[in-house]
């Protein structure tokens, strides 16, 4: 079994090798280049990346043509919008390669077909909930301390993948703000 696919695997639960096949012949593999969409605001979520190169930005446009991020994707994430795929609306944000990116997609026919099959698949639903209690816990009222150490434990590949802008916006705190925490972190 290749290295990509144990990852996607753990992720995703604990499957018998007749499961492991089925999941196998369900998924794409495909490659995007720096800037290509994975998502346009206004379509249907209706596909699931695990990257296993590369990063991603999902993002919203305000009126005032700024971009706020929503969520940061990186190596071995499941990439999607949650709201728009379980409820089959159109999204608010766009999902974007921040770089080129490698990504195994599972459609929401895929796993409608490998439920059927075997309810051993219902396990896939937890990775939609990782991606909506993340973006949840940045919404909250954390303080900028509090979100910064939640990256710095949990997902500490970010702030060497993405310009400290995109982390900042990420955390909803001000660069100015950012600055002044990882000073506080870098010089307790």
């Amino acid at each position: 079994m290749d290295t990509n696919f144990s990852d996607l695997l753990s992720r995703a639960g604990q499957f018998s090798e007749e499961e492991q096949q089925l999941l196998r012949e369900e998924l794409q593999f495909h490659t995007f280049t720096k800037e290509e969409y994975l998502l346009i605001e206004g379509t249907v979520c209706s596909k699931v990346y695990f990257l296993v190169k590369g990063s991603a930005v999902q993002y919203v446009i305000d009126e005032e043509e700024e971009r706020h991020i929503i969520d940061l994707h990186v190596v071995r994430d499941w990439v999607l919008d949650h709201q728009s795929f379980t409820a089959r609306q159109p999204s608010k944000h766009s999902i974007q390669c921040y770089e080129d990116c490698t990504a195994y997609i599972l459609s929401i026919e895929a796993i409608h077909r490998l439920i059927a099959k075997s309810q051993a698949f219902f396990q896939l639903g937890k990775i939609l909930g990782e991606t909506a209690n993340r973006i949840q816990f940045f919404d909250q009222k954390h303080s900028p301390d509090e979100k910064y150490r939640s990256v710095v434990k949990n997902r500490p590949a970010l702030l060497q993948s993405f310009p400290q802008k995109y982390i900042a916006s990420y955390l909803k705190i001000s660069p100015e703000t950012l600055s002044r925490v990882r000073g506080r972190f870098l010089n307790p």
